[in-house]
């Protein structure tokens, strides 16, 4: 159709027009720095011969059991000092405060588009109308983020120590009274790890079931490319570990679940709003354990149906097995029926799964 021809000629230049009039938002810059150590991936990516021999790694019957087959060599023999200057936007002046955690090939448009229309799929102003202060940012190599090394830098636990820096700045820059997570997809990880470490008032994940059993099907499905050779317009500037999705219906098969959603939507979101995704994350997050049952936080699980990598197409009866892992959080509440894919927030039903959030956080004093 028309709008799917027209919108890679104007990618760049939607990506630049003002989002849409929210109270007191400000794009800003946030150095966060870090000490970690951090993983020695034993793999190099420099075409997609090679993006499609690490699917195969990463979709192995085995690759979760403990001689997987994972592309870690070891790991530093100390931690590694890094800052990253962190794009982000910041709307409201403190209070109850949320912070939100994008999932990958995406970026902080996931919380906030910028698409005539898409209003109802904003959640950050639908958080504003709800009285909330908003912090969402680029994860480190994607969108306003630095273009880090997706080998050294872009790993897990780096994200992990970054998200807890900028809970702090909420504190003690942002005057937030209370800080609640909210993560989607790889996300809702990362956010989780954290709320493992630093003290939150609420935690909200989407895209996540606690299990990685169902990756497999997402790393197949979205066929994974070398970013800077699937279209150098865009990402020629990155390293060759900068991976995305191999075309608009693969991104479909693993982000949508028809009939919930507009193609246009999907359209915009692949030719817009995703963002490559560093060959550190995946073995990273694979290869750490979350100590799930030190979260004390008030915990929701918010669940589209028909979400390919957290549940393999159905999470009806697999979203239940939160209840094992968060057995420390003071509350759990999950919702595994919503009528949408992978990508909640951009399914018809994203009004109603927001006003879910917000009455679940309100209830707990948030």
């Amino acid at each position: 159709m028309l709008f799917n021809r027209l919108i890679p000629v104007f990618a760049a230049a939607v990506q630049a027009l003002p989002q849409p009039a929210s109270a007191s938002c400000r794009d800003i810059q946030i150095p966060i720095t870090v000490s970690t150590p951090r993983f020695i991936l034993a793999t190099s990516l420099k075409d997609d011969w090679d993006a499609a021999a690490l699917s195969l790694n990463l979709t192995r019957r085995d690759f979760s059991k403990a001689s997987d087959p994972l592309p870690i060599s070891g790991s530093t023999a100390a931690a590694v000092k890094s800052t990253y200057t962190v794009g982000a936007t910041l709307c409201g002046n403190g209070g109850p405060t949320l912070v939100l955690t994008h999932g990958i090939i995406e970026s902080k448009l996931y919380w906030r588009p910028n698409f005539p229309g898409s209003e109802k799929y904003n959640f950050v102003d639908a958080a504003i109308a709800q009285g909330y202060s908003v912090l969402s940012y680029d994860r480190i190599g994607v969108g306003s983020s630095p273009k880090v090394n997706s080998f050294t830098d872009a790993q897990f636990q780096v994200e992990v120590a970054v998200l807890e820096g900028l809970v702090n700045y909420a504190k003690t820059k942002a005057h937030a009274s209370k800080v609640a997570l909210v993560g989607h997809s790889y996300g809702s990880y990362i956010s989780s790890a954290a709320a493992t470490h630093v003290a939150v008032d609420g935690l909200v994940l989407t895209g996540f079931s606690g299990t990685f059993d169902y990756f497999p099907p997402f790393i197949a499905g979205a066929g994974f490319r070398i970013a800077k050779l699937q279209n150098p317009a865009r990402w020629g500037q990155l390293d060759s570990g900068y991976i995305t999705s191999s075309d608009l219906y693969a991104e479909t098969y693993v982000y949508y679940a028809a009939p919930y959603f507009e193609h246009s939507v999907a359209e915009w979101t692949y030719n817009v709003a995703s963002e490559p995704f560093a060959v550190g994350e995946l073995p990273s997050l694979l290869a750490t354990n979350v100590s799930y049952s030190d979260i004390k936080a008030p915990v929701l699980v918010l669940q589209g149906q028909f979400d390919v990598s957290a549940c393999g197409g159905n999470c009806v009866g697999v979203v239940n097995g939160t209840k094992d892992i968060f057995t420390g959080a003071k509350v759990l509440e999950y919702v595994d029926n919503l009528p949408a894919g992978h990508n909640l927030n951009f399914h018809k039903v994203a009004p109603q799964a927001f006003q879910k959030i917000f009455k679940f956080l309100k209830a707990q004093g948030v």
